[in-house]
């Protein structure tokens, strides 16, 4: 293809970077120190992989009603949406599924392992400390999905004595309370934070039935730890996401939901090593249901058991070993044949400093029961110019392991499915000056073994045709990715731009629900009490069906805060200012303009 063939000469021009820049820090010589690259505490100059990061400030400056508002104003991230914040939606990273996604939750990993997919519309913004979200295949370091990505999203932490309240109304009925603080036990704190969240919401979908489709949840977050002394540290992470929310569908058009996690880890630390064991579990449990009858409940449930064992070894202030062991027991709910598996992965990385030259590798063998094994790796070398320039270069591979539908559904499964894989390369160049900050990536990503439903040609005894899984289809994604950062006057400026060619690697047509163009700019402006954010963002046409086309459609949102004093704030949010009609996914509406004001009361 064209597009190939320029990625090709480009390639020639410039190398991948080691860290991407999102929601930087005022204060360019603050440190930003991230932790899902490499699962430790790492700097910007130990990454060879681009991280985009948002922290608690932009959280609350962009005054999000779900996660998924956070992630697209993210170079390289995509949603559709099936509705406004208390309904479903998909993220895509770099064109790659929404199964192609890793998500944890403070080092949990979360999801179904039935449909393969995550409530995002069941996770407070409220109850966030900061995003992370790793960009290119990390199957090396984290195991299955990971091919496009990894998001991890680390819930609050309020020192002792801190604590915090808010409330919120706004269109539809919008109604938000919260509450948090922080509590000191000798060389250790909790922090606990809950926040409540309801709205009547609005007829989200074009299909006859008539109603408004709103959403109440209740998020409560505990997290600490306790310093044992110089070498020891045990820490805890506990969440609980429950509510309901309605949509429209022909089966059902209600949902309860009870999701939860909770951690248990200690840390060992002297000169040279540290070592990380942690314990823990999540559960996505969801109930779907007609509202007038209750008999036809569908219950979809994933419990997973999951313990972990990292070590980091500073051989010398050049040489960095990590290693470590994952298990987890994946269990569900349902008429399935098998309704269990194991999955374990053993990885190992090496990193050496040489001067001004920087060179990783990761090797990683994961047995999924039932399935097969897979051997993922990653390869990168970074070259510093400059103290401002820095470019890198990688390669990766990754996979995905067929999911209970997709294996064990009654009557329609395929048990003979293999994982899907991925082999990806990473170009890229970054900058990081006094007051500008970016980088500028190329990537090529092609997946072989795509598991996509299809008509076998034979009708159940309801005269239903029957679909089955298979190992089918392959895609080929190539893009280009800019991140942009600068203050000019007191004024900061985010700029975002992602081209992505996606097509099935078999027809070479364009893959379903990726736009071409992506664009994002924010600006934003403090000036004594008064802070102002305003975001635009543009997203392409995008390919629903074989036939259909969604069209482009831009949005302007804008946040408005007023500090009363230090403590005391007001907040004005505007979304979709101009009213545009958005669609993103078919026969779904978009919420049209909508106004919220918030007071919220901070002691820090």
């Amino acid at each position: 293809m064209s597009f190939k063939l320029r990625l090709s000469v480009l390639s020639i021009a410039i190398c991948q970077s080691f860290y991407a820049f999102a929601a930087a820090p005022a204060n360019p010589d603050i440190e930003v120190i991230t932790v899902t690259g490499d699962r430790f505490d790492s700097t910007a100059d130990q990454q060879l992989t681009v991280i985009n990061t948002i922290e608690r400030e932009e959280i609350a400056r962009l005054n999000p009603k779900s996660v998924v508002d956070i992630l697209e104003t993210l170079p390289g991230v995509s949603v559709i949406r099936s509705g406004g914040a208390g309904q479903s939606a998909s993220i895509s990273i770099r064109g790659t599924s929404s199964g192609h996604v890793l998500v944890l939750i403070d080092g949990v990993r979360i999801g179904s392992a039935t449909k393969g997919s995550v409530s995002f519309n069941a996770l407070s913004p409220e109850n966030i400390e900061r995003i992370e979200v790793v960009k290119g295949p990390r199957a090396a370091i984290w195991g299955s999905d990971a091919i496009g990505g990894v998001i991890q999203i680390f819930t609050r932490k309020l020192e002792g004595g801190e604590w915090f309240a808010s409330v919120e109304y706004g269109s539809d009925a919008y109604m938000r309370a919260s509450a948090g603080a922080g509590v000191s036990h000798g060389d250790g704190q909790t922090s606990i934070s809950i926040n409540r969240e309801k709205s009547d919401g609005y007829d989200v979908k074009n299909d006859g039935e008539d109603d408004d489709d709103g959403y109440d949840r209740l998020g409560i977050s505990i997290k600490g730890q306790q310093t044992l002394n110089q070498q020891w540290l045990l820490s805890w992470t506990g969440q609980l996401e429950t509510g309901s929310y309605e949509y429209d569908n022909s089966r059902a058009n209600e949902a309860d939901y009870d999701n939860y996690l909770w951690n248990l880890a200690a840390q060992y630390q002297n000169d040279k090593l540290t070592s990380k064991f942690s314990l823990g579990q999540s559960r996505d449990h969801n109930e779907n249901f007609r509202a007038t009858d209750r008999q036809g409940t569908k219950v979809y449930e994933t419990t997973r058991d999951q313990i972990h064992w990292s070590n980091r070894y500073a051989a010398s202030d050049d040489l960095t070993f990590i290693g470590g062991v994952d298990w987890s027991q994946e269990s569900i709910v349902g008429d399935y044949a098998v309704d269990q598996r194991d999955l374990t992965g053993l990885y190992a990385l090496a990193r050496y400093q040489y001067g001004k030259l920087l060179i990783e590798g990761v090797i990683r063998y994961d047995d999924v029961e039932n399935i097969d094994s897979e051997t993922s790796y990653n390869a990168s070398l970074g070259y510093r110019l400059n103290d401002s320039w820095r470019v890198t270069a990688s390669a990766g591979s990754g996979f995905k392991a067929p999911s209970f539908n997709d294996l064990y559904w009654p009557g329609s499964g395929n048990p003979d499915l293999v994982s899907e894989t991925s082999e990806n390369m990473d170009l890229t160049l970054s900058y990081s000056g006094e007051n500008i900050r970016g980088y500028l990536s190329v990537y090529q990503n092609d997946i072989d073994n795509l598991i996509a439903w299809a008509p076998t040609g034979e009708q159940d005894d309801n005269g239903w045709d029957i679909w089955q899984p298979a190992n089918i289809k392959d895609a080929e994604i190539s893009g280009v990715e800019l991140s942009l950062t600068y203050d000019t006057w007191g004024v900061e400026h985010q700029l975002g731009y992602s081209y992505i060619d996606a097509v099935d690697g078999k027809t070479d047509e364009q893959l379903v629900g990726r736009s071409e163009h992506e664009f994002d700019y924010s600006v934003g402006y403090i000036w004594s009490e008064v802070d102002l954010l305003v975001s635009y963002h543009y997203q392409g046409e995008r390919k629903e069906n074989s036939v259909d086309y969604l069209d482009a459609y831009h949005r302007v949102d804008l946040s408005l805060g007023y500090k009363l004093t230090q403590a005391w704030q007001l907040r004005l949010k505007a979304n979709n200012l101009l009213d545009e009609e958005i669609i993103s996914n078919q026969n779904y509406f978009s919420p049209g303009r909508e106004l919220f004001f918030s007071v919220s009361y901070q002691a820090f």
